[in-house]
């Protein structure tokens, strides 16, 4: 049978948006590596599916995750990243330990200990390195959910992978679905990436498979990585040769190269408006390399090309996002031998959400 691609509605209606964004908060949302919250004290905040949330290792040395919004005014209370063993709400300077528990509240000392407010508190859980947080306490655990993945990423043994870097973007005029899949496959790789990704890898991946929770595609090098004295035993001249690309629905793309890992998570904010956090992680500084390349990379380097990078995506998403709105634009065919990362996409949403819109009926 011939899939189609989504249709136009699923990328542009509010209530459409509003069923996925009830998806989400019920799933694990991939916030970052165990590496970038290094320190204790360590925060970082995250704003998903409208929900504030910050990420806190705590001085004993704990990761948590507490709604960042004030229990006085409802103000949120931390911006970007940190470290910390209290944060303050800049509004009225309520403060806030991390434990989420309330410790001042300037003039209204003699509210704390009888009201007992604290933040509330989320799952958070850690799987090879990477932090995960769920706003549903009826979620399952994410680890068994991905354990064929974890299977698959032994070989490379990812928690050993100790130095990371992470940032963000601001708002994309695109919908967050368009972002997630433009970063699922390589059919693309050629003609908007002819210059930062093409050099290196083929494009050409084989038909990938998953298991409804995430998906997976493969992308042959254009040279095997040299072994270095320091690989895992278990890597093969085959893993040395490959980059994968993971899709841990619903939100976070990683690839893995070897001994280097590139990961963003969408956040979106409406239909037509999304932000992303990213990352990379390494086995150490030394092994940072810019995507299927052989030798390492200078951090200015690195980045440059990832702003490179991120900027083609964008423009692509972009030219998608507008050319929806056109009255004549239908969807067509998902290219299966390349791009069956996005039929697996297709399969976990209407399998996840009631009545979504397809291509077969949104005649």
């Amino acid at each position: 049978m011939i899939r189609h691609n989504l249709p136009p509605r699923a990328y542009l209606d509010e209530d459409v948006f509003a069923s996925e964004q009830a998806l989400i908060l019920r799933e694990w949302i991939c916030v970052g590596r165990e590496t970038d919250f290094a320190e204790r004290g360590s925060y970082c905040a995250v704003m998903f599916a409208s929900q504030p949330i910050v990420v806190w290792r705590d001085q004993s040395g704990r990761l948590r995750a507490f709604e960042n919004v004030c229990r006085h005014r409802m103000s949120v209370i931390a911006e970007g990243r940190g470290v910390a063993k209290y944060l303050s709400c800049p509004f009225h300077g309520w403060t806030y330990a991390d434990d989420g528990s309330l410790r001042a509240a300037p003039k209204a000392a003699d509210l704390i200990a009888p009201m007992n407010l604290k933040l509330p508190e989320y799952r958070i859980e850690c799987w090879l390195g990477f932090v995960f947080v769920n706003l549903d306490e009826a979620a399952e655990p994410i680890g068994p959910r991905l354990a064929a993945v974890e299977s698959m990423l032994a070989p490379y043994e990812l928690h050993s992978f100790e130095y990371s870097t992470r940032g963000s973007t601001p708002a994309v005029a695109a919908n967050w679905k368009l972002m997630l899949e433009v970063g699922l496959e390589s059919y693309h790789f050629p003609f908007v990436h002819n210059e930062t990704l093409a050099p290196n890898l083929s494009g050409v991946p084989n038909p990938p498979c998953g298991n409804g929770n995430w998906t997976v595609s493969v992308e042959p090098r254009a040279r095997s990585l040299a072994p270095r004295a320091d690989d895992p035993a278990a890597l093969t001249d085959a893993h040395r040769s490959t980059t994968y690309t993971f899709g841990i629905f619903p939100c976070t793309v990683f690839n893995i190269d070897v001994d280097n890992i590139v990961w963003f998570t969408l956040l979106p904010n409406a239909a037509d408006q999304t932000a992303m956090m990213f990352g990379s992680a390494a086995r150490d500084r030394r092994a940072v390399r810019i995507l299927g390349e052989d030798e390492p990379s200078n951090e200015s380097d690195y980045l440059a090309w990832s702003a490179r990078l991120g900027g083609e995506d964008n423009a692509a998403c972009l030219r998608v996002q507008a050319g929806l709105r056109a009255r004549g634009a239908r969807p067509g065919p998902i290219v299966r031998q390349a791009e069956n990362c996005l039929y697996e996409f297709q399969d976990y949403l209407t399998g996840a959400i009631p009545n979504y819109p397809t291509a077969e009926t949104s005649h």
